[in-house]
């Protein structure tokens, strides 16, 4: 009977044993295995000399191409490939293709280069970017540009410039709707000043789809759409238009006021968002949701220096201007995690700032922040010296990278995606 209980014992450990090689090892969570193999930071310097790093690995491309124009507005599209460039004030807009392409389950990575094909029309400004497709309004005709991402990598691609919209010369917005639709501003000329008062919707020809006599307010700036909606910033109500034709106002809540710096000037959104987020100077931030036709405010004060949406839309993401930042939850409003940053000073600051009238103040503010940015988990910070990029992650705020910069960058930006 021992001799079997022995025998017993010896295949009982055997088992264990071989049940002990066979569990499988559990990798710790780390930057380089969270984070996707398809982000990419470009930066550029004061001259505009772009360089395009990968933060898992640390590789740094230098591109032999031409360099950001000087004072050139660059924004991301919706899918994270291109950066359309912005010459304003000498009417050019300009595509730049990162290389880093989305197949949806995979990606691939190819060459960075300059699309042939430029839009020209004068003075273009506010830039709006949904669903693979890309919208700035020209403000010298208040004419509207158009560039589908899906026609960009084709030797055909040509920017559509809409014209004759017969919505006058003002300072205005225009934007995406599903269906190739657009919603766009329109000004009464008799009322003074650059500001416009109503939206309409118009077909991808720039025939009237929708309009309506009751949504309009004393002015209008900045809007945004996450393909469904798309909201126009206003000084007594938010504008909205439907893709589904439908037009109305939201109107503005306390402490809202239809006076300077105290109404909505700029609309951010997210494709991924339900949920979009408007800044008033002296007010703060809400949250403004079409489908419930509502609006509440979920930061307040006078101190917000930019704000934006991560990359997939889950977070929303104030940097105050004594540099501490605010992550919140774009679906509830709720606080993730607030703190003070190690941030890089925006080249002017707020003195700077302060010369320029609203309209010029908000435009600027509708502009991708020039020393942060974000990826879906992680917020990358350049440093004061502007030699370094610091890896946050945004449920904690803990530092979890610090990648070295060969010389002092101007601006960056996360370009690239995340793999489903």
């Amino acid at each position: 009977m021992k001799k079997l209980n022995t025998a017993l014992i010896g295949i009982a450990l055997l088992a264990y044993s071989c049940q002990e090689k066979e569990d499988p090892i559990i990798e710790q969570p780390t930057f380089e295995n969270q984070e996707s193999e398809w982000i990419r930071m470009i930066t550029w310097n004061s001259s505009g000399n772009i360089s395009m790093m990968n933060p898992i690995t640390g590789e740094v491309k230098t591109p032999s191409v031409n360099p950001f124009a000087q004072g050139s507005a660059n924004y991301l599209s919706s899918s994270g490939q291109y950066i359309t460039s912005v010459e304003r004030v000498n009417g050019i807009v300009k595509f730049f293709d990162t290389g880093i392409v989305n197949h949806v389950d995979h990606g691939h990575e190819y060459e960075m280069r300059w699309l042939g094909s430029t839009a020209v029309a004068p003075l273009p400004t506010h830039f709006s970017a949904t669903n693979g497709n890309i919208v700035i309004f020209n403000d010298g005709d208040g004419s509207i540009t158009w560039a589908r991402e899906s026609t960009m990598e084709t030797p055909s691609f040509n920017p559509t410039v809409i014209k004759d919209l017969k919505n006058g010369v003002h300072h205005g917005a225009a934007t995406w709707l599903t269906g190739n639709k657009f919603a766009v501003t329109f000004k009464n000329p008799e009322i003074p000043g650059a500001l416009p008062q109503t939206i309409k919707i118009l077909s991808s020809n720039g025939a009237v789809v929708a309009e309506s006599a009751e949504v309009k307010v004393t002015g209008i700036h900045g809007d945004a759409s996450n393909g469904s909606y798309a909201v126009f910033g206003g000084t007594e109500a938010v504008l909205v238009a439907g893709s589904n034709n439908q037009l109305f106002k939201i109107e503005n809540i306390s402490p809202l006021e239809p006076t300077s710096g105290n109404w909505m000037g700029t609309i951010k959104a997210n494709d991924k968002s339900s949920i979009l987020y408007g800044w008033a100077r002296n007010k703060g931030v809400f949250a403004i949701d079409p489908l419930a036709k509502s609006m509440r405010n979920i930061y307040t004060g006078d101190d917000v220096s930019t704000y934006f949406f991560s990359a997939d839309g889950s977070k929303l993401i104030i940097q105050t201007k004594s540099n501490s930042v605010k992550i919140i939850d774009s679906k509830t409003g709720n606080t993730v995690a607030q703190g003070p940053i190690a941030v890089a000073s925006i080249e002017g600051g707020e003195s700077a700032r302060k010369i320029q009238d609203d309209a010029t103040f908000y435009r600027l503010m509708n502009e991708l922040p020039p020393v942060l940015t974000s990826s879906e988990k992680y917020l990358y910070v350049l440093s004061p010296s502007r030699t370094e990029i610091e890896v946050l992650d945004l449920e904690n705020l803990k530092s979890v990278k610090k990648m070295s910069l060969t010389s002092p960058v101007t601006s960056f930006m996360r370009v690239g995606f995340q793999t489903n």
